[in-house]
């Protein structure tokens, strides 16, 4: 059995982080009105994407790198789109925002790349 090389591990926990950051989030803006439907929806799907980050960052994950790669760049997107948008606040878009790069820097390490490629037969 091969172990995981530190960076991808890396990249998983932080996966996991942003997830209950995401989930944090969605209960701490939480308003009992119709209009807040939009803003509790996109810290769900903020987690959801956090989420299968780090479940692609696992051993048994089910993406390849450039899969993994695009998702990141799609959650990073997406927390992009929201700040245009004024959907969720400001200092918890850069946060995630930022761990989304660490996350991307973690998976541009060449020992990342090929444990992927050959963990994804």
């Amino acid at each position: 059995m091969e172990t995981v090389p530190r960076n991808v591990k890396i990249g998983g926990a932080l996966g996991f982080l942003g997830g209950i950051i995401s989930v944090v989030c969605l209960a701490f803006f939480f308003r009992p009105e119709e209009t807040a439907l939009v803003d509790m929806g996109v810290y769900m799907l903020l987690a959801a994407m956090f989420f299968s980050l780090a479940g692609g960052l696992t051993r048994g994950g089910q993406w390849s790198w450039n899969i993994l790669l695009l998702m990141t760049f799609l959650t990073i997107s997406a927390i992009g789109c929201a700040v245009v948008f004024s959907a969720i606040d400001l200092y918890v878009a850069i946060t995630l925002a930022v761990i989304g790069a660490v996350i991307v820097a973690s998976l541009s390490m060449p020992s990342a790349r090929t444990w992927t490629d050959r963990m994804r037969v």
